[in-house]
Formats: structure tokens, C-alpha cells, sequence
């Protein structure tokens, strides 16, 4: 038998099947080019979903840095939307309105457990935290200092689909014996974002506060006069801070790139400049396991996240 012959033969028929076999993959394996091309037109977009955190102009500005590095390196178009409220967020995932989105703690747990997201990274914020903590404050003139000071006082929170401005106060003033905040104050408002609750109590519009500490934080670091006249009363436990998470659908190749970029972005120069103008070290992996000590709150106040509002 001529082996040579048959070496000879085979090299067409193998050529054929390694081109097949290559086109066949091509979508997936481009997917972790430097810069990739989506082949389905319906994956060159990607909506991705910001929570009202603070002031939407300087909040839009922050993440523009982010969301613009992630549509180079992945060619695609990356379209920002910031949420009129916070529990909109789940609903936009329900509704299959939203591929990715920035969330905070509670937001995370009840879509999580309404949609299925599948959380991929959080930042690491300039002072080195990956996590924040809800804060009850008032202005320091204002006589409060305990949970009894504040019986008949209006309250001032953000959103009910929020850990720090609002599910931490209801596990507060439940541990002191206080199931109904609504009989307890005289009014309870939401300001929709931290910053603007926290601008309430300054100005004397609420009496008490609930925010993140992050944003108290940096209003107190602006504005002397604001550093000044406030104090915090109790803060909460740290539970994970701006999470990114995806709906639980998305394609296997692109969630692996989104994390893949996100957790190498301090590797590279580019990338360091990006998180410089971010204000964030870097980002590192998050897990649902991350949130147990939110989950916890949940349970002590007996949440059933699937009838939760939104």
C-alpha cells in the first residue's frame, strides 16, 4: 500500500474539516479578540441600567468612562440608562428590557430573585472598599440622639428597593421595637437619591436621614458647612457596593468577556486611566454569596422578595 498516497489524499479532506470546524466557532472565539465584532446584530448593543445613586448628570459622567472603554474593546454600543426609580431596574430585567446593570445591594437581591441575574464584578472605590453601609443622621442642632428622640419627626429615606436608604432603618428600628415606621414618624418621604436625602436634612427640610455613606461621605468632604452641622446616629452592616450583573440569558462568550475586562482593567495603562477617572482601584468578582449578611436582614424582617414592589 502507498502511505504516501494516502497522506496525500487526506490533506484536502483535513484542510476541510479544520476551516468548517473554525467558521463554525468563529463568533465565540472573536469574542475574546481585543477588540471584538459581535456577529449577531442583536448583540451589538448592549442596555445597560444604573440605579438613581446620586445627582444623574455627575453619576452619567462617572460611568461614561466605563461603559465607553467597554464598547471599544468589545464593538458594540453600550447604551446607558439611569432609572427614574430603584425598584425600576428589576422590572426593566423582568420585562427583558436590559442586558447588564449597576446595582446596589438590595436591588441586586430582589432581581436577583425576581429575574435571575447572574452578578460578575463590583469596584474597588479609591480608599480601598468594595463595600458601603447605610447611615442614619441628622443635623446636630436637632435635639435627636435617640430612637425615642425621634417618635412624631419626619424622615427623609430614598427608595424602598434600597439596602442604605431604606431597609436598613426598617431592621434598625425593628431591633428597638418599632415594626410600623409609618405610625412612628409624622411623615416618611423619599428623595429618590442618598445625596438629595441627605441635602433634606441639611436644609432642615426632614428631620432624619437614610443614605449611603459613600455619598454622606462625600458631601462632608465638599462642604464644610455640611461636615459641620451633621452627625451620624447608627450605620449598618457593609454589604457589596455597585455590583454589575447580567441577565441570566446573556451570551455565555460575551458575560465572560464583560468580566474578563473588567477584572483586567487595572493591568493596563488605558485601563488605569479609566479607573482613575472612575474613581475606583479596580473591580474584583462578586458572588451572590457576597450579599448573605443582606439576606439576613431580609429574613429578620420577613421579606418575600418575589412580592416585594418594585
Amino acid at each position: 500500500m502507498n502511505m504516501s498516497l494516502i497522506r496525500n489524499s487526506m490533506v484536502p479532506a483535513f484542510l476541510c474539516i479544520l476551516l468548517s470546524t473554525l467558521l463554525t466557532f468563529l463568533p465565540v472565539l472573536d469574542c475574546y479578540g481585543a477588540e471584538t465584532k459581535m456577529q449577531d446584530p442583536a448583540e451589538r448593543t448592549l442596555r445597560l441600567l444604573l440605579v438613581p445613586e446620586k445627582n444623574i448628570f455627575e453619576q452619567r459622567r462617572q460611568y461614561k468612562y466605563i461603559t465607553d472603554y467597554l464598547s471599544r474593546k468589545m464593538g458594540i454600543n453600550v447604551i446607558v440608562e439611569i432609572m427614574a426609580h430603584y425598584g425600576d431596574i428589576s422590572v426593566a430585567f423582568q420585562t427583558g428590557k436590559a442586558d447588564a446593570g449597576f446595582f446596589g445591594s438590595f436591588s441586586y437581591v430582589l432581581t436577583h430573585a425576581k429575574a435571575g441575574i447572574e452578578p460578575v464584578a463590583r469596584p474597588v472605590w479609591l480608599d480601598g472598599s468594595s463595600t458601603y453601609r447605610g447611615y442614619i443622621f441628622v443635623r446636630k442642632d436637632s435635639g435627636i440622639a435617640t430612637v425615642n428622640d425621634m417618635k412624631n419627626k419626619n424622615l427623609v429615606l430614598v427608595d424602598r428597593a434600597t439596602t442604605a436608604g431604606y431597609i436598613f432603618q426598617r431592621y434598625y428600628l425593628k431591633y428597638y421595637g418599632i415594626d410600623n415606621m409609618e405610625d412612628y414618624f409624622s411623615r416618611i418621604s423619599f428623595a429618590r437619591s442618598h445625596d438629595a436625602a441627605a441635602w433634606a436634612v441639611y436644609t432642615g427640610e426632614a428631620d432624619i436621614g437614610g443614605a449611603k455613606n459613600h455619598i454622606f461621605n462625600s458631601l462632608k468632604e465638599e462642604y464644610p458647612d455640611f461636615k459641620e452641622q451633621m452627625v451620624v446616629l447608627a450605620e449598618s452592616p457593609e454589604v457589596p457596593s455597585n455590583c454589575l450583573a447580567v441577565r441570566k440569558d446573556l451570551n455565555p462568550a460575551l458575560k465572560l468577556r464583560l468580566k474578563t475586562l473588567l477584572l483586567s482593567l487595572h493591568e493596563t495603562p488605558e485601563g488605569q486611566e479609566v479607573l482613575k477617572n472612575f474613581r475606583a482601584r479596580k473591580f474584583i468578582e462578586t458572588t451572590d454569596g457576597d450579599y448573605e449578611v443582606l439576606y439576613k436582614m431580609v429574613k429578620e424582617l420577613d421579606l418575600d422578595l418575589h412580592d416585594y414592589p418594585d
